[in-house]
Parts: structure tokens; C-alpha cells; sequence
């Protein structure tokens, strides 16, 4: 059964001085916890992905190319899990010309899954986070804009994004128009529950089409962000970030109060401090190898040494 996702939407102005704004951390700074270069493939049909938390569409990827647990970090520099405790699969596209929409999809196993309710509220129970910034940190227009959205397993309402625009809030808008989203647990059965003892995965997937800057009017009114640009493996690529937060019951006698114990990023120390997201190039048909028809076929079994 495939259900979607709950997202808060926020866009944020980030408070940082000018000089900062051309000065981005180096790359072993910036970029999660080996500081190694992160990589979205260009999609070869886009017709062909529908965010449904289903991988059998993404039997292009190069597996390569796929971001692991051992490039994340915690956020307060914490030891990470142990992967049989929780692990994080992410494989991450793109696609330019009149599409101009990022692509993700997100395996995460976890031990114990947490879901405590279904409100969707930040800092409270396994979620996740993630984000574009196509300005690069005020980079361009001056400004810290980001696509940022929260999700989870939660109420099925429709994601909402709140703007800042240099120094407050624009209003609300729906943003459906722009996103598409899905996730799936594994077993059905642990989406409703407060507490899953026995554990399970969750797929997370989405696409969203990037916008350089949202104006007053919504997506429609706002230019879309050239990702063609920005492409290529000499080109600038494209600053975003991901987060993970993984929660475990505590307490005795059944008190089953949530406690985050990771906050896993896939920005470094210094991307942290200075609230610079990660970066990642934007390699295209060509640029990386893609799946022949039996490498295709055996999606399925690449997929299972992921979870291992």
C-alpha cells in the first residue's frame, strides 16, 4: 500500500554575514563525514520515475553512485549508529531542460521504529529533512533561501511551505504544484503504531521541481532554476542537504518518551557551523555509467546488499 508523506515546508533567510556568503566551507568541510564529493545522475526518462517509495524505477542508477551511511555524520559530532541498528540508503537524480526537477529516493532500517503519533513536529520521532539551496548560502540575491521540507510517517495532509524573504515571513502557500511525494513502511502494519519493537524500513521518495527564488505569486509566479546550468563534471552543481533523525523509546514501566539520539546530516562540521548545506555535482548521461538491461534485472539483489 502505497501512502503518502506528511512535509512542512519552510523556507528560511539565514543569518549570516556577506563575507561568508562567497567564502563556502572547502569540500572535506562542507561535505558529511569523509568530505568526499556527492553525486546526482541525470534521470534518462523522466516519465518513466513516479514517487511512489518504490524503487524498481531507478533500475538506471549506477549503484556507484549511491550515498551510504559511512558519508553521514552526526550533526553534534555523536558516534553514528551501528548499521544494524539504523541505516541509510539514498540514491539521488536530476533533470534539467523543461523539467528541472530533483530526484530522491531513501531507504532507512531501523531497529525500532518510532513513530509517536502523527503529528509532524521536528525534533520528535524518526524523520527526515531535506533541502536545495540553489543560491548557495545568500551566494546569490544576497539571500539564504532553501526548499526545506520535514517528513515522516503522519497526517496526510498536504505539504505547506512558509517563506522568508530577508527578514520575515511571507505567508503560507500550497505547494503541491511543485512537489511530488510518497512513503512506504515495511511491515504496513508499523505505520500506524506509536512504538514498532520488531523494527522495519521506511522508503521515502520525492521529486520536486527547483525554483531560483519563490516570489509573492507561489511557484507559478517564480522562475525555475536552470539545473542544465549548473550541470556536468566540471560544472558548479548544487548545494543540498539531507537529515535523518532516529528516536528510541526510553523510560521504564512503559513510559514510552521519544528521545532523538541521532541527528544525522549529510553536511560536514564546518557546513554546520555556518549553515552551509553539502554540495553535489550534477553528472550526466555519458558522465557516469548507466545500467545495461541486465544489470537492470538484477536491481533487486543490488538493492538487498544495500540493507546488509
Amino acid at each position: 500500500m502505497k501512502l503518502l508523506i506528511a512535509c512542512g515546508f519552510g523556507l528560511a533567510l539565514i543569518g549570516a554575514a556577506n563575507a561568508q556568503f562567497n567564502d563556502p566551507p572547502a569540500l572535506e568541510n562542507r561535505n558529511g563525514r569523509l568530505g568526499f564529493e556527492f553525486y546526482m545522475l541525470e534521470v534518462p526518462d523522466p516519465s518513466s520515475m513516479t514517487a511512489d517509495g518504490d524503487a524498481s524505477d531507478w533500475g538506471w542508477f549506477d549503484p556507484e553512485y549511491t550515498l551510504t551511511m559511512d558519508e553521514w555524520r552526526d550533526e553534534a559530532d555523536r558516534p553514528l549508529p551501528e548499521r544494524d541498528d539504523y541505516n541509510v540508503t539514498t540514491l539521488m537524480g536530476w533533470k534539467g531542460g523543461d523539467v528541472n526537477r530533483w530526484y530522491v529516493h531513501m531507504e532507512i532500517v531501523d531497529d525500532v521504529l518510532c513513530h509517536w503519533g502523527t503529528n509532524v513536529e521536528q525534533w520528535h520521532a524518526d524523520m527526515i529533512e531535506f533541502a536545495l539551496d540553489p543560491t548557495d548560502h545568500g551566494r546569490e540575491f544576497g539571500t539564504g533561501w532553501v526548499m526545506e521540507y520535514i517528513a515522516r510517517p503522519g497526517d496526510m495532509v498536504p505539504p505547506q511551505n512558509v517563506r522568508y524573504r530577508w527578514t520575515g515571513p511571507e505567508g503560507w502557500l500550497e505547494n503541491n504544484e511543485v512537489i511530488e511525494f510518497a512513503v512506504r513502511v515495511d511491515p504496513p502494519e508499523a505505520w500506524a503504531a506509536e512504538v514498532w519493537d520488531a523494527g522495519g524500513t521506511t522508503y521515502y521518495e520525492w521529486n520536486y521541481e527547483v525554483k531560483r527564488f519563490m516570489e509573492d505569486g507561489g511557484p507559478s509566479a517564480s522562475e525555475t532554476f536552470q539545473l542544465d546550468a549548473v550541470a556536468g563534471e566540471d560544472g558548479a552543481g548544487i548545494a543540498f542537504n539531507l537529515w535523518a533523525e532516529d528516536s528510541e523509546p526510553t523510560g521504564d514501566d512503559g513510559d514510552r518518551a521519544s528521545s532523538v539520539v541521532n541527528d544525522m546530516t549529510t553536511r560536514g562540521p564546518e557546513g554546520s557551523a555556518r549553515q552551509y548545506y553539502a554540495h553535489a555535482l550534477l553528472l550526466r548521461i555519458g558522465e557516469y555509467a548507466a545500467a545495461t538491461s541486465v544489470e537492470e534485472s538484477t536491481w533487486a539483489q543490488i538493492k538487498d546488499s544495500f540493507r546488509r
